[in-house]
């Protein structure tokens, strides 16, 4: 039982060092803002390895409001349109070094989203018609995109986000009648029109 005991010790003793130098890969916070337009942006935070990070995203977009002259059945007046949106996304994404500061993203998220679109026709402070629409949105999306670190702090990217979405909607409508429909659809976004991008400070543990 005693030489079993100090083997064991001999054996704890001997495998420390090595232990000790088996350290966990150093691990960042990130926090910045991403946008692929004027309506469209959000705030996203990343908390991981060098290579590998889990990502929280927080987005606004359609935001609109306008106050706009016209013409609607040959009856002029004033239209008046409001919309808004928001979604929330969290998945990972990997980083591939290419050269330098350089990297390649690649990865996968989830997320939810709402939007609400008003228009309203008024002719001499008379509503003329009136329509609202909203959606609600589960979706699936994949990651492709670029980094480039700047002095391992301030991160510039880029990525665009094919997106498989299933949308529950409802689309009302008010004139001499009123029409409410409401309908679901699976749909796939490419989203090739442009690249989001993204500015963020990185900080570590």
């Amino acid at each position: 039982m005693k030489k079993l005991v100090i083997l064991l010790l001999l054996a704890a003793y001997v495998s420390s060092p090595v232990l000790a130098q088996d350290k966990p890969s150093p691990r960042f916070h990130e926090f910045g803002i991403i946008f692929s337009d004027l309506n469209n942006f959000g705030l996203r935070y990343k908390y991981g390895s060098e290579k590998t990070k889990l990502r929280l995203s927080l987005l606004s977009t359609n935001l609109m409001m306008t106050n706009n002259k016209g013409q609607n059945n040959d009856q002029n007046g004033t239209v008046k349109s409001s919309g808004f949106g928001a979604g929330l996304l969290i998945g990972f994404d990997h980083s591939i070094p290419l050269f330098g500061a350089f990297s390649l993203l690649v990865g996968a998220e989830a997320g939810l989203s709402y939007s609400h679109n008003h228009d309203k026709w008024t002719d001499a402070d008379t509503t003329r018609s009136e329509r609202t629409y909203s959606a609600f949105s589960p979706s699936v999306s994949f990651i492709f995109g670029a980094n480039y670190v700047i002095k391992d702090h301030l991160v510039l990217g880029a990525e665009i986000n094919p997106t498989l979405y299933y949308t529950v909607s409802e689309d009302k409508y008010k004139n001499s009648e009123e029409f409410d429909t409401k309908s679901n659809r699976f749909g796939f976004s490419l989203a090739t029109a442009g690249a989001g991008l993204y500015i963020a400070y990185r900080f570590g543990k």
